[in-house]
């Protein structure tokens, strides 16, 4: 198996390793198969940002690793709208907040990891890069019940040997190509205007759980987008399980184009 990552006319060809492909085979059955991600001008390792698709269908990745007093509102809310999302959750959260994590999960919204302690990956040893990963699916496990496969770096901050040691702990990184802002303060209205004027098919929204005014313009963001045609799956579930390309902006294709 080989990933082909594109820009323009220029393909790199990444063989992945036996021992690799073995150990995506026991991942969950929506996740893709996807070990390398590579951008052909830079040689960067990406992780997948948004994901090429005309179906008028995206996905909300919520970071928890604040407080949880917001989760019992975001989970009314996603239950009332018959949305399942994505929780990136810090190990640490989990630990502190077991209840709010448990709920999470029975709800059936799928769980991701968002390290243990929340350190910027790119500041750390590989050593100390798989120990955050590794002890945050240890912690969201014993919780949750769930090992999460899905990894969204701290602060969005990734290099090479991040992105490398990711893929060594079997997981697949997932940034995000809609930033709502709402770690900024910005205001429900400010919110919910932001994510209604550049979501697109396919896109993987930032949110937090935790920032002020994120529970209160969650419901709003999905009756707007309901009102466009959108619908909203997990990230997992967005992921192309079959398809081997991304190109240099971290966009999973559908296949292989000139």
């Amino acid at each position: 198996m080989k990933i082909i990552v594109l820009q323009a006319k220029k393909v790199l060809f990444v063989s992945l390793t036996a021992a690799l492909t073995a150990a995506l085979a026991v991942l969950a059955v929506r996740s893709p198969k996807i070990q390398a991600v590579f951008s052909s001008d830079s040689g960067r390792s990406l992780p997948i940002y948004s994901v090429e698709t005309k179906e008028k269908k995206a996905s909300i990745g919520i970071n928890c690793a604040w407080d949880d007093k917001d989760i019992p509102v975001i989970l009314d809310t996603l239950k009332k709208h018959n949305v399942r999302a994505t929780f990136f959750l810090l190990g640490q959260w989990a630990q502190k907040y077991p209840e709010s994590a448990k709920a999470i999960a029975l709800a059936g919204h799928e769980i991701g990891s968002h390290s243990y302690s929340h350190r910027d990956m790119d500041s750390l040893s590989q050593n100390e890069m798989i120990e955050e990963i590794t002890s945050s699916q240890s912690a969201i496990e014993q919780v949750c019940g769930k090992k999460p496969i899905l990894f969204r770096p701290p602060s969005g901050s990734y290099n090479d040997l991040v992105i490398e040691s990711i893929h060594s702990c079997g997981c697949i990184p997932i940034q995000w190509n809609l930033d709502t802002l709402d770690w900024k303060g910005l205001s429900a209205e400010e919110i919910t205007q932001r994510v209604s004027s550049q979501l697109s098919c396919g896109s993987i929204l930032l949110i937090h759980s935790g920032a002020k005014y994120s529970a209160q313009a969650l419901a709003q963001i999905l009756d707007d987008a309901a009102a466009k045609g959108f619908s909203f799956v997990p990230v997992g579930e967005l992921l192309l399980p079959n398809s081997n390309f991304v190109d240099h902006q971290g966009r999973q294709l559908a296949s292989q184009s000139d």
